[in-house]
């Protein structure tokens, strides 16, 4: 359970744990927030249904920001880098949350941030009983929370069941509407769709044409559910690599990729155009503009990788020679693997002189740990966009950022961005994003986002809909809200 809720449709800020939310003092620094009375930890040692409080959002809230890192002011027992607390950006400019009473949260910061309370609706920023650290998260049957199911069972590489948390209507009245949930692990696509077929699963993912295809045939009675998503894909460059400090090499690679290919390839429809900022944000540009773009627009493209050859001649890297690099990716993402080696190709048949190869990592911990340090010179990956235009851009490009893994370091960003999250006046920060947009695809460059991708899910016939989560602000949530859905009986 998060601090904050969006609407899945408007991004407006609902509450949930938190119940109120305030900017407390005239210099914007202080803020208090009311937590839910009725929040109980799961009945497990050593929580043993316990209330949840301000205390646990206090300690969550500093965790979330990097303060109990490594070398933080309040470094916690066993205390991982800075750099593995991926969402630090969600609450910029904290120093400190404490509890003043049971239900009361005072949360201090170094300077206004007129995107905290955004960012406590990021969907991977839940909060966790303040034991939870050391206890330590090694065994699953150990673990508790304030959610609609507790873990009632755990198979590695097997299987995993939940049980409905009984004090969890107290919160949200009548919820969850299952009472119990099991997922299993089945090790490849193929596999998985069959299970769909046979009635064993209720839900399987269906992103190209075939897939959908295959399972309407097994399941004629399925459903399709399909939206845009907050989810976007990209290739990031890391400025590590030599060539890619220069803006002109950055820019011509942008030029000859072709984002429409790659994103009918894999998904064939419902995908949406996105240059820097995700179609959710009011400020973004709007898909019809990005596609008139340089880049993406599929009707230029021949001029436009001509022009990309006079910028890499500019370079000193006529028709590419002298380029050599790698794109890494994990195995385990089929859509991370084809736009790399749509990209590859693509730059490979303009620029016959460039050297660039593909490397599959083993899995997901791999990729994470390469992007982490930033040893990379290109990444094919998948991002959910922050809840917040502001820090969205700065968590991403931002020399401090807490995902700027290609280490990108542009002080013009920096102090717009800086500039930004401070400013209280809404058409002055639309302004402001609206120059890092034209910036960001004139002087900057990056990363290169590929697409907004769709959500494509089928479920059986029995299973109605996705009416109170689907919408393009909830990433993931096609996955994370099974206890709103309802059961139909036949």
């Amino acid at each position: 359970e998060k601090g904050l809720e969006p609407d899945p449709v408007t991004n407006e800020i609902r509450p949930h744990v938190l119940t109120s939310w305030e900017v407390a003092d005239p210099s914007g620094t202080t803020l208090v927030f009311k937590v839910h009375p009725k929040l109980f930890v799961h009945d497990v040692a050593p929580y043993n249904g316990r209330q949840f409080t301000a205390e646990d959002v206090a300690w969550n809230m500093m965790r979330i920001g990097g303060l109990m890192a490594k070398g933080g002011p309040f470094e916690e027992k066993g205390a991982v880098p800075l750099a593995q607390f991926q969402r630090a950006s969600m609450v910029a400019n904290i120093t400190k949350a404490e509890a003043v009473d049971p239900l009361t949260v005072k949360v201090t910061l170094s300077r206004p941030n007129n995107a905290f309370f955004n960012g406590l609706t990021e969907n991977r920023v839940p909060f966790m009983p303040k034991e939870a650290a050391d206890i330590g998260f090694a065994d699953p049957m150990k673990l508790a929370g304030i959610g609609p199911f507790q873990v009632s069972e755990w198979k590695n590489d097997q299987r995993a069941s939940f049980k409905k948390n009984p004090r969890y209507a107290e919160f949200r009245p009548n919820e969850p509407y299952f009472d119990k949930v099991d997922q299993i692990v089945i090790p490849d696509a193929g596999a998985a769709q069959a299970a769909f077929i046979s009635g064993q699963t209720n839900i399987q993912a269906a992103p190209s044409p075939d897939v959908i295809a295959l399972m309407k045939k097994g399941r004629p009675d399925s459903n399709l559910y399909t939206w845009v998503d907050q989810n976007w894909q990209h290739i990031r460059m890391s400025v590590e690599y030599a060539p890619f400090k220069d803006f002109r090499v950055r820019k011509a690679l942008h030029l000859t990729g072709d984002y429409k290919a790659m994103a009918e390839g894999y998904y064939g429809d419902g995908w949406s155009y996105q240059a820097s900022l995700n179609p959710m944000f009011p400020e973004a540009w709007s898909p019809e503009k990005v596609k008139s773009l340089p880049g993406y627009n599929p009707d230029t493209k021949e001029k436009d990788r001509a022009e990309a050859g006079r910028l890499l001649a500019a370079a000193g890297f006529p028709n590419g020679k002298g380029l050599d690099f790698e794109l890494v990716y994990t195995g385990s993402s089929d859509v991370n693997k084809e736009n790399g080696t749509r990209f590859q190709s693509q730059i490979t048949t303009a620029f016959p002189e460039i050297k660039f190869r593909l490397k599959a990592l083993a899995d997901s911990a791999a990729l994470n740990a390469v992007q982490n340090e930033g040893k990379f010179q290109l990444v094919a990956y998948t991002i959910t966009s922050a809840p917040d235009a502001v820090i969205e851009f700065t968590s991403q490009y931002h020399s401090k950022g807490s995902r700027n893994y290609g280490h990108f370091n542009e002080p013009s960003l920096d102090a717009l961005m800086d500039k930004a999250i401070v400013e209280l006046k809404r058409e002055n920060r639309t302004a402001m994003l609206d120059e890092a947009q034209r910036k960001f695809m004139d002087e900057w460059m990056p990363m290169y986002v590929l697409y907004a991708q769709p959500v494509k899910n089928i479920v059986q016939g029995n299973i109605g809909g996705y009416d109170t989560t689907a919408g393009i602000a909830y990433g993931y949530s096609s996955q994370t809200k099974i206890c709103r859905w309802y059961y139909v009986e036949k």
